[in-house]
């Protein structure tokens, strides 16, 4: 038990039942038994935990000539950047600052420009929460810049819980290790604190706040995984959860 802290801790992962499917990925990053587990579209072979990944900055208006974008990511500045000719080219120049910048490329983070969206910078790190800034300055006009989250991974399932001793107390898979996934079936998850878990009440996944990485009934804001609980609230903050494959 001293692996686990708590019994909440030894119970989140644990299969309930006998209809159910698992399929192994490598962890991204420190895993517990339990945690919500979501993988890069396209290269879902990496497992990472719950988290706000990806985030759009969107500019309100068209750049203009003399303006300055001072962008700061994760608490890292980035060198402002000059109007270029058009919006879309100062866009495309404020991304490749971004994706010269050392700091912000050893959190793995990247900068990326969307067709047919001039005025959208979009951020994307598996395994590092993004939070982002974009401020204009100078020139006759200044637009201002939104940031929002946005899906750049899928659910791919929970972590299934097994006795684990991969180093001295600890209960968790280390990045590299490989993580038994239930894609399908019953498990039991921590909740929210103030969450209101039922038998078939549609289950999301928190992914920010000191809450990121447990499920609750609550739509607005969290991601859909597809699940639904298959019980109310248990002994401490756990629930049973039905998986239903990724989404």
């Amino acid at each position: 038990m001293n692996l686990y802290e708590n019994m909440d801790q030894a119970i989140a992962g644990l299969v309930y039942g006998l209809d159910s499917l698992a399929e192994s990925l490598a962890a991204g990053e420190k895993i517990f038994p339990g945690d919500p587990v979501f993988g890069m579209v396209g290269d879902e072979k990496m497992g990472y935990t719950a988290r706000i990944s990806a985030l759009s900055l969107t500019a309100s208006d068209e750049l203009v000539e003399g303006n300055s974008i001072a962008v700061n990511i994760n608490g890292i500045d980035i060198e402002p950047v000059a109007f270029g000719d058009t919006s879309e080219d100062t866009i495309r120049n404020i991304i490749n600052a971004i994706d010269r910048n050392m700091a912000v490329r050893a959190l793995g983070i990247d900068a990326f420009h969307l067709a047919g969206s001039p005025l959208v910078i979009l951020l994307q790190g598996p395994g590092v929460s993004i939070t982002a800034t974009a401020t204009v300055t100078g020139g006759d006009s200044q637009a201002t810049f939104t940031s929002a989250p946005y899906t750049s991974m899928r659910f791919m399932g929970v972590a299934r819980f097994q006795q684990l001793g991969y180093g001295k107390d600890t209960g968790f898979y280390p990045p590299g290790v490989s993580v038994p996934v239930q894609t399908r079936g019953k498990v039991f998850v921590p909740v929210a604190d103030n969450a209101n878990p039922d038998d078939k009440k549609p289950a999301y996944v928190i992914l920010s706040g000191v809450d990121a990485g447990k499920f609750t009934e609550v739509a607005s804001g969290n991601y859909d995984c597809g699940c639904f609980f298959r019980s109310s609230r248990l002994s401490g903050n756990l629930a049973l959860i039905e998986l239903r494959g990724m989404k």
